[in-house]
């Protein structure tokens, strides 16, 4: 985090200079990594990594992150599965907005991921933000360094950091979604209501079921899973419903 690099009496106009700064940042020419470098050069801290959140056999055996982490410590992360238990990820789930790492309390299994990080060289100071776009796919960039020389925390800060934060989450957001599919805007356009009927026939219910959840008819239900299965290409329902998770449209 910055702050381990600077003299706490400069954080004020230090943090303003970045404010302008994180909005200006040119990552047009870039990949998702050397953007991570980028970010993390202009902030001034250690690393800089983003996890994109990925549904079915995807999140196990394709897990999208990209970061300027040691190539050992992504080794170890990956092999032992960590994703599962990652404290940051938990936290993710649960804060709308950026957050700063001190407010998280590791538990159980945790606790040793958290110890065998700092094995490896990380911080255990830091801050992320989540993004989710309109369709429910989700990813969160965090900021991380091994010293918190002039502050312990980004805490105070993040309130005066949080759109320009907002604006960098949401832009590798979008350059990771078209890295994975060559054309983040070419995948089917499904609506919110042909998701939620693919969503609720992933777990199981009948278009009966879905009729009495979502207040609608059966009648209104098919329409929308054959809208569905059509936008996707697919013959059958089973086979709209496993693409639909494959392309991260439903989780």
């Amino acid at each position: 985090m910055l702050l381990a690099f600077i003299d706490s009496k400069r954080i004020p106009s230090i943090i303003g200079s970045l404010l302008v700064r994180a909005a200006n940042i040119d990552l047009t020419s870039c990949t998702v990594q050397s953007a991570i470098q980028r970010i993390a050069d202009v902030y001034q801290v250690d690393y800089v990594t983003l996890h994109l959140f990925r549904s079915g056999e995807d999140a196990q055996n394709k897990p999208y992150v990209r970061t300027n982490y040691p190539d050992s410590w992504v080794s170890r992360y990956l092999l032992n599965d960590y994703v599962r238990i990652d404290p940051v990820l938990h936290m993710a789930e649960q804060v709308a907005g950026p957050f700063c790492w001190s407010t998280i309390t590791p538990e159980g299994d945790q606790i040793e991921m958290m110890e065998q990080a700092a094995k490896y060289g990380l911080g255990q100071t830091g801050f992320s933000v989540r993004h989710v776009d309109a369709i429910g796919r989700r990813s969160v960039l965090s900021f991380n360094a091994r010293d918190a020389r002039g502050g312990k925390t980004w805490e105070p800060h993040l309130a005066e950091m949080r759109e320009g934060l907002i604006q960098l989450a949401h832009q590798l957001h979008h350059m990771a979604l078209d890295e994975i599919y060559v054309d983040g805007n070419a995948l089917p356009q499904l609506t919110p209501r042909e998701i939620e009927c693919l969503m609720w026939t992933a777990k199981g219910k009948a278009h009966t079921d879905i009729a009495v959840i979502l207040g609608l008819s059966e009648h209104t239900i098919r329409g929308y899973l054959k809208d569905a299965r059509m936008k996707l290409d697919c013959v059958t329902l089973a086979q709209a419903v496993s693409k639909a998770s494959a392309l991260g449209l439903i989780h």
